[in-house]
């Protein structure tokens, strides 16, 4: 059976299965049949960064609406562009253009739901939101950012209905622009902003209102006249100036995910969320935020996700080179405590970035009882006389057969001298292969190494065979004669028949 013809249908969910977007252009760059077949699945998710990539793909999609009319979710990032983002004046040229290479592609976009513009300045062109509004009726997420230059009093962002989800993101030159702006209207339009979410966005499920302010934040207390049912995800960064009204305190609104990031004493002091409802923290299993404010929490044993960005306060001084200082640190107690403090993670990234200290061989043996363990991210300094990236990958699968996909990155060994190597000396991605038994039957790596004397990467794909040609055969004999955890199971259980046959004819004897 050729791959041409494959339905449609059975290729779109394989795309859905494939970890990485290059895999999906890989297989869209197969045949012309099957890029009929994918453009649904290459195009529905867009990021593009930097200000030549956002204008060249976006005239791209303007002129290919058979293509534009795939996407889904378009995130822009205009300043990425590996250089000093700019701000203010500097970056109104290359915003405008973004800006204007959308508003001429909006009206291809017919089942976009999702726009995000991450930029130091608002859209210059605001004509963009007014065209996103009328072309994209689908469009329900809104992500923007808002730098030094303010947005005119009527402009088209605060003219959205029916959002389900809205995020906006003072930057640092809002802060530095409009220092001296009124705290009862610190954004021109500020209140349209609010009468949009509060009168026009019953629905609306996720709302982040973020921020980092050198000195006083910018005054949301506009959220607590906000009644959400659906409000799922609340993200609050340095933007609160003081909380006169509690929270949520007549709805039963439950929330899935709470982010409180600030150094205001307001938003960081642990009654923030003494006025909830009583039912809105039960289903929280996500947590960002202080530490005492984890620890008031009703739910707190059911959280999955535990952030605490702030610093923990030391009861000695501690000189400025922690490095230096915890050189000595045995870094495989720590990786010991991990394990028996969690014996049924499923995710597990330990980075080990000074100096060499504990061997592959060593961490794999360390986790062998995390038997639920399925990702796994390493990166360690490598040992002298370490093995290669290939021989590291399968010595972890064979301390953890369950395991579907991991990453190993060797990192340099850091020291002082400004004119160093790249950190990462080489690293591998590797997804495991198993048969019906569950047992590892291939390793597929994928090494990247930095190149000597050009820029970029060296790759190489290879395929590891993770058992014997003698013992692929995939039969009972086979299976019991295997040396393996599944192979001592079969043996049992064999034992176990055959003496309970011996016990059934000695009894039909008698």
């Amino acid at each position: 059976m050729s791959i041409n013809t494959v339905p449609a249908d059975i290729l779109l969910e394989i795309a859905d299965h494939l970890a990485r977007p290059a895999e999906v252009l890989h297989l869209y760059l197969t045949s012309s049949k099957i890029a009929n077949a994918l453009t649904p699945a290459l195009y529905s998710c867009i990021i593009l960064r930097g200000s030549a990539q956002c204008i060249h793909t976006l005239n791209m999609l303007n002129a290919r609406p058979d293509r534009a009319r795939h996407v889904r979710s378009l995130g822009l990032c205009p300043d990425s562009s590996g250089r000093a983002s700019k701000w203010g004046r500097s970056a109104l040229p290359v915003g405008y253009l973004v800006s204007s290479a959308v508003r001429q592609a909006a009206r291809n976009f017919e089942v976009l739901r999702t726009f995000a513009w991450d930029g130091e300045e608002l859209p210059p062109c605001d004509d963009m939101w007014f065209a996103l509004r009328i072309f994209c009726p689908r469009l329900k997420f809104i992500s923007t950012s808002l730098g030094s230059i303010l947005p005119p009093p009527n402009s088209h962002l605060f003219d959205f209905s029916d959002l389900y989800g809205f995020s906006l993101t003072f930057k640092t030159g809002f802060y530095w622009q409009n220092d001296g702006i009124s705290r009862d209207e610190p954004v021109p339009g500020y209140d349209r902003l609010w009468n949009m979410l509060i009168k026009r966005c019953p629905n609306l499920e996720h709302l982040a209102i973020d921020g980092h302010s050198p000195h006083a934040p910018v005054d949301a207390h506009g959220l607590v006249r906000g009644r959400w049912p659906k409000l799922r995800s609340l993200l609050i960064g340095d933007v609160v100036f003081d909380w006169h009204v509690g929270l949520n305190t007549t709805l039963g609104r439950p929330f899935h995910a709470l982010h409180l990031q600030s150094h205001a004493p307001s938003v960081s002091a642990p009654g923030v969320l003494a006025d909830l409802h009583a039912d809105a923290l039960a289903k929280v299993s996500t947590f960002s935020g202080a530490l005492v404010q984890a620890q008031v929490l009703p739910a707190r044993a059911s959280l999955k996700t535990l952030r605490v960005p702030d610093a923990i306060p030391l009861r000695e001084g501690t000189p400025l080179s922690v490095s230096a200082s915890l050189a000595g640190y045995d870094n495989g107690a720590i990786l010991r405590a991990i394990v028996a403090a969690c014996p049924r993670v499923h995710h597990l990234d330990f980075t080990i970035a000074c100096r060499p200290s504990i061997t592959v061989e060593t961490f794999s043996r360390t986790i062998r009882p995390l038997g639920q363990l399925r990702t796994l991210t390493l990166r360690i300094v490598p040992s002298p006389g370490e093995d290669s990236l290939r021989a590291c990958g399968a010595r972890l699968v064979r301390a953890s057969p369950r395991l579907s996909a991991f990453d190993i990155v060797f990192l340099a060994r850091s020291g002082p001298h400004t004119l160093a190597w790249s950190v990462v000396r080489a690293r591998a991605s590797f997804v495991l292969a198993a048969d019906r038994h569950g047992l590892p039957l291939a390793l597929h790596v994928v090494e990247r190494r930095p190149r000597l004397l050009w820029p970029g990467e060296a790759v190489h794909r290879v395929t590891l065979v993770m058992r014997p040609a003698s013992s692929r055969r995939t039969s009972l004999l086979a299976l019991v004669m295997e040396r393996s955890p599944a192979g001592e199971e079969a043996r049992l259980l064999l034992f176990c028949a055959t003496l309970l046959a011996v016990i059934v004819w000695g009894c039909i004897g008698l």
